[in-house]
């Protein structure tokens, strides 16, 4: 008995299923179709009305059990189920652009196609990239705030490129990136003039890209980026200074030795103030080893800045720092030493143009040449600029450069008279003037081979001093080993 109550309820719940579906059904064809609601229930509409027929074949519908029973069992696996656009004839994400255009469908005629869509927009997204944890706009202004860094962004943007006829879209490189290449981008092959057998000219492969880097670098790094000087080394003190440069004691933390670091003491930002600066550590290059010239080990540019690393020396013989009086054997044993440094650089084909107390140094009493700021080649294919002109003899004051190894000459043997005369040269007035012109006073404890060897030294025709080798092998050097 409770069976058979179960049964006729559940089949009365069918039947509302039914029921409710078609209602349903009808509902949506009508708001589909614009068919109002009393004209779909109307009993007195001619047959060639519309409304009627909708009607008719909705019931044609609902009498059909198989499809009917589809549709419920479909409604029952789910309840919030949305009818196909298709189903429909509508667009199939947009109300078409006409809404009366169903209005003159005729209902006689079957396959009536839907109407297209309006085509869809071809929408680009700009892909934003993310610095430092936030999401940058890539089209907008940096963070950084730079206009060269704005400028090199935009060179490097999303953009489409034709390849192989088909569009092609390259990656975004965000500046910070670019920075970095431009940092760790190797500085250029610059040729050495003072080797021989050097390269014939430049060579710079990333060329292209550093130009676009030019001004983008110091923005970037500016001194707080990562310094090769004081993560290699230990600055201990200054030793000397300069109008170009300054001069430390530095301990190399990896080796626990010691060295000299000289480097510039102003921005090198155009391309001839490094090359100028760059020509001292050309020269190192080109010279080698000797042991009467100051050791060279490395070099680089950071912070637009020229970074040279040394040997480091005990002191030099510059008056301010050493003022006392050399003896005979001392003034000879520096001499010596100095000029076979000067016989090396001129066989190599090179002048120093700035010999001076202060660019002679001591180390372990040992004399070495340093400073080749002022270096040049003999041929004089390369610029002229003297050095100190205290130093300098008559002919290079007066721009004459054909014999630029005798200005070395000069210069050491106007060093010499420093040393012994234990006081400063002058720039000007009368010692000037009779030094250039080869007159010197007697110098008492002195003896009168070294007097007269530095006359020679110093005559004013560069023609009549002797060379580099001549003088190595001077016979008064002889008594050196007797000293």
């Amino acid at each position: 008995m409770k069976r058979k109550r179960a049964l006729k309820r559940s089949n009365a719940d069918k039947r509302k299923e039914e029921s409710k579906m078609k209602g349903t059904l009808a509902r949506h064809f009508q708001v589909q179709f614009g068919i109002s609601s009393s004209s779909s229930v109307s009993t007195n509409t001619s047959a060639s009305n519309p409304s009627s027929r909708f009607q008719n074949l909705l019931e044609s519908v609902a009498e059909d059990s198989t499809l009917a029973v589809d549709v419920v069992d479909a409604c029952r696996d789910d309840k919030n189920f949305i009818l196909s656009q298709d189903f429909f004839c509508t667009p199939d994400y947009i109300t078409p652009d006409n809404q009366n255009l169903l209005n003159s469908f005729d209902f006689n005629k079957e396959n009536i196609p839907c109407p297209n869509s309006p085509e869809k927009l071809n929408t680009v997204k700009s892909k934003r990239r993310r610095q430092d944890g936030f999401l940058v706009n890539p089209l907008g202004p940096t963070s950084y705030g730079s206009q060269e860094i704005k400028e090199l962004a935009d060179e490097v943007k999303v953009d489409k490129t034709t390849v192989n006829g088909a569009q092609k879209t390259q990656n975004f490189v965000p500046p910070s990136a670019v920075a970095l290449r431009c940092r760790v981008m190797p500085p250029p092959c610059i040729k050495n003039p003072y080797l021989k057998d050097a390269s014939e000219m430049d060579i710079d492969p990333f060329g292209d890209q550093r130009a676009k880097c030019a001004g983008l670098l110091p923005e970037f790094i500016g001194g707080n980026g990562l310094s090769r000087y004081h993560t290699d080394f230990h600055e201990l003190e200054q030793i000397g200074a300069g109008n170009f440069s300054r001069v430390f004691k530095v301990l190399k933390r990896i080796e626990g030795c010691f060295y000299a670091v000289k480097h510039s003491t102003r921005q090198l930002h155009q391309d001839t103030e490094r090359r100028k600066a760059l020509m001292e550590v050309q020269t190192f290059a080109a010279l080698g080893f000797h042991e009467n010239i100051v050791g060279y080990y490395s070099s680089w540019f950071e912070n637009e800045q020229l970074y040279i690393q040394m040997e480091l020396c005990d002191h030099s013989l510059s008056i301010n720092k050493v003022p006392r009086l050399f003896s005979e054997g001392e003034v000879l044993k520096a001499m010596h030493q100095i000029a076979k440094a000067l016989q090396f650089i001129h066989e190599k084909g090179i002048a120093h143009l700035d010999v001076k107390p202060d660019n002679i140094y001591v180390k372990n009493g040992v004399y070495k040449l340093g400073d080749f700021g002022f270096a040049t080649l003999l041929d004089k294919s390369l610029p002229i600029d003297e050095g100190d002109a205290r130093y300098m003899p008559q002919e290079i004051l007066n721009e004459k450069y054909d014999y630029l190894d005798k200005v070395d000459i000069f210069s050491l043997g106007a060093s010499i008279y420093e040393l012994i005369k234990g006081s400063p040269l002058q720039e000007s007035g009368l010692q000037f003037s009779s030094l250039r012109e080869g007159k010197l006073p007697l110098l008492p404890g002195h003896s009168l081979q070294i007097q007269n060897l530095l006359k020679v030294m110093v005559d004013p025709n560069p023609v009549r001093r002797p060379s580099a080798k001549e003088l190595v092998e001077n016979p008064i050097f002889n008594r050196l080993g007797k000293i």
